[in-house]
Order: structure tokens, then sequence, then C-alpha cells
């Protein structure tokens, strides 16, 4: 593969002592890997078609706008096609999560593809048509693929190629302890637990023993889709989270623009936000122990590394488009064991690839 453009910039405090005991890099300049991954033969990210290209788009919102070229790229027409999101594994195996004919992809570090699967439930049934959101794997490398509209999660093998355990109903949205409503993300503690951001139809997370037996639940009264707050463990719109090596969890409060930090336990730790941002996603390694994250941005369709300790942004790079290092609809993170950061932009139908400036 080889090394792109140079897509990053250093902010101003990314040079300070505070942000080198976060365990940041001498550069926080990042640049993309062309290239990456190789999809094999006639493999596709999202659909072949479903709008039109980026240029029709921006005429048309154009002529919407009495003449005005857009800011940033304007929602689609179709709803859903695309990259979902993306995982990584303890031998740094990327997941793509995908809205196409294929559920979930693999590539190795070098953009290698490996295998696909996930694409049959329980009982037979394909999973693409509940329009897969996200996904995640879990520390024994099973595979959990976020059905959002069929308000479900499955669990498969580590070869994806048999479905194991489901959590929640197939078809039927709930707040109870056996039902999901249009769940979005999942993620699990380092002392087994499974951890479910239940956000587009309700408003709660909630905490699973390994087995799938119900344990609790955060959220403003009983965490239904009325039930909106932005109080400590209130929501508005849990989307996805991460963990880090002391087992804390930092869960993304999408509409409320902030990042909510519980214990293994969900009980409330601390919060923390940044002016003008709309985070969608956070990735954190899966050592957990070099006091950093990225987050993907929605607001600006850009790439934040933070520090844990308070979310101050040590770099940024991204902006909306489709070109290297842009951005149309970012809502997917993944940094391996090397520092390697991969981004999903749901639209932009594909994962993109970067490394620190300076890398080999």
């Amino acid at each position: 593969m080889r090394i792109g453009i140079v897509v990053g910039f250093v902010v101003a405090v990314a040079v300070s002592a505070g942000a080198a005991a976060a365990g940041q890099a001498p550069s926080d300049t990042y640049q993309v890997v062309d290239g990456w991954p190789a999809l094999p033969g006639d493999a596709f990210f999202g659909e072949r078609s479903g709008w039109p290209d980026q240029a029709a788009r921006d005429r048309a919102a154009a002529r919407r706008r009495g003449g005005r070229a857009p800011t940033r790229p304007q929602r689609p027409p179709l709803y859903g096609q695309g990259v979902s999101g993306i995982a990584i594994d303890e031998a740094d195996r990327i997941y793509v999560f995908n809205r196409g004919p294929q559920t979930v992809m693999v590539f190795d570090r070098d953009g290698r593809f490996i295998r696909s699967g996930g694409e049959q439930d329980m009982q037979g049934v394909p999973v693409t048509g509940g329009w897969l959101h996200s996904g995640e794997v879990d520390w024994e490398g099973n595979v959990w693929v976020v059905e959002r509209l069929n308000h479900r999660i499955l669990k498969f093998n580590p070869s994806l190629d048999r479905a194991l355990m489901q959590l929640g109903t197939t078809g039927e949205p709930g707040s109870d302890a056996t039902h999901l409503n249009s769940p979005s993300g999942i993620l699990f503690t380092r002392s087994g637990n499974i951890v479910v951001t239940d956000g587009y139809g309700n408003n709660r997370v909630v905490l699973f023993a390994p087995d799938g037996t119900f344990i609790k639940q955060i959220g403003r009264g009983a965490g239904g889709p009325e039930d909106k707050g932005n109080g400590r463990g209130e929501w508005d719109l849990p989307h996805q989270g991460a963990v880090d090596a002391d087992d804390n969890l930092y869960l993304i409060d999408r509409e409320n623009r902030r990042v909510q930090v519980f214990d293994n336990q969900l009980n409330y730790v601390r919060e923390f936000a940044n002016e003008g941002w709309n985070p969608w996603d956070i990735a954190i390694s899966r050592l957990g122990d070099d006091g950093v994250a990225f987050v993907a941005d929605h607001a600006g369709e850009r790439v934040h590394k933070i520090a844990l300790a308070d979310g101050r942004i040590l770099a940024t790079w991204g902006g909306p488009g489709r070109g290297p290092g842009q951005f149309d609809w970012v809502h997917g993170m993944a940094v391996d064991t090397l520092g390697a950061v991969y981004a999903a932009d749901t639209y932009g139908q594909r994962v993109q690839k970067f490394v620190p400036v300076g890398s080999p």
C-alpha cells in the first residue's frame, strides 16, 4: 500500500506537556494509505446503486439553495446503503459491517481480504434485511451484528459461519428485558458483560450478562422512546461506545453531543464535550492503556484524536467530501495496535486507513 497525502494538522494543544502525558505521539498529523483495502473480485461496499453520484447530489442541493453550493454533502434521497460500521480484533483484523450483499467483510492490517460471513441468523433467515447499524468483536473473537430495523443483535462465531445467540426479539420493538427498539451499538466490558446502546427507538443503555441475561439499564424513566434527557445517565440517542484498560465505558450520547463515562457496572463517573462537535463513534485500542481515543465527528465530517482524561482534542483531520481523507457521513472508527486509524463513512461507501506521518 502507498502512503497518500497528509490529511491532518496538529492543533495548538497537541504540543502541550499534558498532551504528551496522555500518550500522544510526537507528531499527530495523519496521512491516508492509498488503496486500502483491496476488495476481492467483484465485491463492493454497500449497494452499487441507490442514489445519484456526488456531483448530481451537489447540483440538486445547489438548486434547492437558490444556486449556492452546499457546504457539506447532503443526505442522499435513499437512506441506508453503505458501510455501517467497523471493528477490530486482537490480531488487528478489521471487520467491515456492510449494508450490501456481504454482511461482514474481514481484512488484515495490510488490507488483504480474509473472509466474509454473518449472513444468516439461527433460523437461516438473511440478516441483511435488518439494516445493519454497527457491530463489534468481543474478547473471545466472536462477532456481533447490530440489526437496527429487526430490533435485535446477533452473535456469530469467529469464523462467521454460525449464529450463536441473539439479544432482543426479532421484529418486535420494546423496552423490557427481552426486547430492544432499534438498537445502535454494542460493546463488552473486560469483566465479561455485554453493554447495548439501545438508542434509535429507546433512550437507554442496557447491561447484560455474558449469556444474555438482563442485569440493569440506565436512562431517564423507563428509557423508552419519549424518555430523552440530558442529566447524568440520561440520553438523547445513545449511539456507540468503547472501553479502556480500566474497564471504563465511554458512551456516545449523540444528540446531547457529549461522551458519558461509566464504570463496568454502569455507574456514572463523568462526562465531556467539545464545542461544535457531534460525535457518532469512539474507538479505543483493544489494549486501551494509551490514554487516547478517536472520535467520528459528523458535525464537520472529521476525525478527532482526544485525551480520555478530559476529552481535549489533540489532533483533527478530514472534511466533507469523497476525496482522500474526506468523509461522507463518517460513522465508524477503529484503531490498531500500531496506531493506525480506520474510519468508515456510510454514504462514501468506503473505509479509509490513516497512519501517523513518518510511519513506515
